[in-house]
């Protein structure tokens, strides 16, 4: 059984999280009065995919300020803006390069001069600037930061509620929106986040617009800060509104049993909860990654891969569907030459649970796309197989598995419909690594790129993140403690099924099986091979 709200305890001294827009305004309107200066500036610095004019009108509605300004309104053209990402991205049917742009180029020069001009003649007062891009237009006295789930951005483009940045594009198709702001809005976000996460006043958590909640930058960073010397479990994807917690728990459409397949470690899209007082507060694992990238992901893993985590863990579940859409892994050169970034692409399925029949399909490329010939893979509970680069792969029927990647699934290139399938019997026997190794030792599964490997246990088992992050994923056994050797953090309880993140500023920790007698354990361990 999961625990819902996998929180991280952030200690205060004071009030330093509100919650609703009069809360907000009422702290915001401190803030203010602290500055000893006739004219204010407030900027909302936005990442792509808040709710703008609702927003804004919340906030404006209440401070009244003397002078406003939506950075929307100061962009090029939609049209224009269109024409520089279409021209810095691939656009063949396969993924799109990252643009290179920064907010800056989204500017029209003579609008920004002009706004600029505007505030310079302002004497006194409070200025609202509001938007992407926002610190850009003017030095902000009171600097909020409005961060955005990734999660969240995606529902919000696929029901139509918004379009990328600067486009007039909110009823596209939510595939376009989806790789624009892959490959451009969340990059374009991300320069300005990296450079003022560390000295922002606020942030401002708008993921449920109805309950939008403010915390002090010093609190989410001192948060950040207790981050990296602890465990961590994700915020639950399976709760679609995490911030009303029993009513959705208890209501929740599907059975408890297979909430946890809708649990996962997608760094792009995964966040942390945090809790100040009594509030619940969201924020990206991203922004850990961007504030404490050596603490949290090790120096050598920063040097060679930069602020990004190249592991991903997915659950699968085709115990009720089963994929239609073959899809396979570009050769690593092909994504260096093509989308001009150092993405290693590497995928691999650990079967958890199954039913008579649960199977991985692997296809014979040679004859397509007039005949793919589909291998078809008996899957057993701890049977792991590695896809190699270039061999079209699919979940089959009946399949409950753990689906590993070194890269995000937008570089997966999804086939088209062959005009027929023929079924082959292969033996793929010698693909799959199933032995239990004796008690305590340890199974290496992958070792390229990133190290995946598979510990049994009866008893306490240590490790050591040797300075790089650790993702393990508890395979067999109803639940484990991790615990510090060094009380470095509290016992941590972790479950069947859950993902969680040592990382890599923690050293040594061990696991000890809960249970009695204590039943045989199993471990999923995946770290980064840096150098």
């Amino acid at each position: 059984m999961y625990q819902y709200l996998p929180f991280i305890e952030v200690p205060q001294d004071f009030q330093s999280s509100w919650e609703g827009w009069d809360a907000i305004h009422a702290e915001i309107q401190q803030a203010i009065s602290r500055i000893d200066k006739p004219k204010v500036v407030i900027a909302v610095e936005c990442y792509h995919g808040t709710l703008d004019e609702a927003n804004f009108q919340e906030i404006k509605k209440r401070l009244q300020p003397n002078a406003s300004c939506k950075t929307s309104h100061l962009f090029q053209e939609s049209e224009a803006l269109q024409e520089l990402i279409r021209r810095r991205m691939a656009d063949n049917g396969r993924p799109g390069k990252f643009t290179g742009l920064s907010i800056s180029d989204y500017f029209d020069p003579q609008k920004l001069l002009a706004i600029q001009h505007s505030i310079s003649s302002i004497g006194e007062g409070a200025v609202l600037i509001y938007g992407v891009g926002a610190t850009l237009v003017w030095e902000a006295d009171v600097l909020v930061y409005a961060d955005m789930s990734h999660w969240e951005i995606q529902q919000r483009l696929r029901r139509g509620d918004i379009g990328n940045i600067g486009l007039n594009n909110v009823k596209a198709v939510f595939e376009k929106k989806y790789e624009i702001a892959f490959f451009n809005d969340w990059q374009v976000c991300n320069q300005l986040k990296r450079e003022l996460i560390s000295r922002c006043d606020y942030f401002l958590e708008t993921n449920n617009w109805a309950k939008p909640k403010l915390a002090t930058g010093a609190m989410v960073r001192r948060g950040l800060e207790l981050a990296t010397r602890q465990p961590l479990k994700m915020a639950p994807f399976f709760d679609p509104e995490l911030w009303d917690q029993r009513a959705n728990i208890n209501g929740h459409s599907k059975k408890s049993s297979s909430l946890e397949c809708w649990f996962s470690c997608v760094p792009e899209e995964d966040n942390l909860l945090f809790r100040f007082g009594s509030l619940l507060f969201e924020a990206p694992l991203l922004n850990l990654v961007f504030y404490r990238p050596e603490s949290f992901l090790g120096a050598e893993v920063v040097r060679d891969f930069g602020a990004y985590l190249p592991v991903r863990f997915n659950f699968i579940d085709t115990t009720e569907h089963e994929d239609t859409e073959f899809q396979l892994n570009p050769i690593t050169q092909e994504i260096v030459d093509s989308l001009g970034c150092r993405y290693r692409q590497a995928t691999g399925y650990y079967m958890l649970q199954g039913q008579p029949g649960a199977m991985l399909e692997l296809a014979g490329p040679e004859q397509y796309p007039q005949v793919l010939k589909v291998k078809e893979l008996a899957m057993q509970p701890h049977d792991f197989v590695q896809i190699p680069p270039g061999v079209p792969y699919r979940a089959g029927k009946k399949l409950t598995a753990l689906q590993v990647n070194t890269a995000p699934q937008i570089f997966s290139v999804k086939l088209p419909p062959a005009p027929a399938e023929e079924r082959l019997a292969t033996d793929f026997s010698e693909a799959i690594r199933y032995s239990k190794a004796p008690d305590g030792q340890e199974e290496v599964l992958i070792n390229d790129g990133i190290l995946l490997a598979r510990n049994w246990f009866t008893q306490d088992i240590g490790f050591h993140t040797n300075g790089a992050i650790h993702i393990l994923l508890l395979v067999s056994g109803q639940a484990a403690l991790v615990e510090s050797p060094t009380g470095l953090f509290q016992p941590f309880p972790v479950r069947y099924g859950e993902t969680f993140i040592i990382p890599a500023q923690v050293g040594a920790y061990r696991v000890r099986p809960l249970g009695k007698p204590n039943p045989l354990h199993a471990l999923l361990r995946a770290t980064v091979v840096a150098g």
